[in-house]
C-alpha cells in the first residue's frame, strides 16, 4: 500500500496535534525524598579516558556494598563486584540513575554530571547542556587522588536524595541542593 506525500504530512500533523494536545504529556513533575546520607556513596571510577561517575547505595545490611581507607584521598573498594548484590545494593552509572536537582527544579534535561580531573584532584561537576560558556557547578571533590577508586565528598550544601513520582520513591538519585544561588553562580576549581 502506498501513501502519498501529502496523507504522509496529515497523519504526522494530525498525531502531534493530538500529543500536544494532552495536557502535562511532555512535562513531568518530579518530588524528593530526603535519605541517609552514609547509605550512599559517590566514586569516581578509572577508565581508559579519564572517570566515570558511579553512585552506590546500601539498601540492606545483609552485607556492605563498599568499605574506604584512607583520608584525602578515600580510596573506596566497591565490595558488590564480588556477589549478587540484588536487593542489597543499588547502583547508579549514568543520567538514567542519577541527575541534578537544585532548589526544587530537576535539571536532568538541562545538566549533565561529569567528573573531571584537574590539578590532581577530581571534582564531581555539573555542566550546563545550552550555555557551553556557562561556568560548571562543583557538587563535590576527592581532595586529591588515589591509585584506584576515589570517593567524591558532596560540597556544603549537597546531598544525596531521591526522585519520586506520584508518591512513590523511584530508584533515581538526585544530587540535590536547596539553594537557588548555586545555579547561577556556578563555581570555579580551586
Amino acid at each position: 500500500m502506498k501513501i502519498s506525500f501529502r496523507q504522509a504530512i496529515i497523519a504526522l500533523a494530525a498525531a502531534v496535534s493530538t500529543f500536544s494536545s494532552v495536557p502535562g504529556a511532555i512535562a513531568v513533575q518530579f518530588g524528593q525524598k530526603e535519605v541517609e546520607q552514609d547509605r550512599f556513596v559517590a566514586i569516581a571510577v578509572p577508565r581508559a579516558f579519564g572517570y566515570s561517575l558511579v553512585i552506590v547505595e546500601q539498601v540492606s545490611d545483609t552485607r556492605p556494598c563498599w568499605s574506604e581507607s584512607g583520608s584525602r584521598p578515600v580510596e573506596v573498594d566497591p565490595l558488590l563486584v564480588n556477589f549478587d548484590f540484588t536487593g542489597v545494593c543499588g547502583r547508579a552509572t549514568d543520567s538514567n540513575g542519577y541527575s541534578v536537582r537544585i532548589a526544587g527544579e530537576d535539571l536532568a534535561l538541562s545538566h549533565s554530571l561529569s567528573v573531571q580531573e584537574v590539578n590532581g584532584e577530581i571534582f564531581l561537576v555539573a555542566t550546563s547542556r545550552a550555555d557551553v560558556y556557562a561556568p560548571p557547578i562543583v557538587i563535590g571533590r576527592t581532595y586529591g587522588l588515589s591509585g584506584g577508586f576515589n570517593k567524591i565528598f558532596l560540597e556544603p550544601g549537597w546531598r544525596f536524595a531521591k526522585r519520586t513520582y506520584n508518591g512513590q520513591t523511584l530508584g533515581h538519585i538526585y544530587l540535590a541542593n536547596d539553594s537557588a544561588q548555586v545555579r547561577s553562580a556556578g563555581t570555579s576549581f580551586r
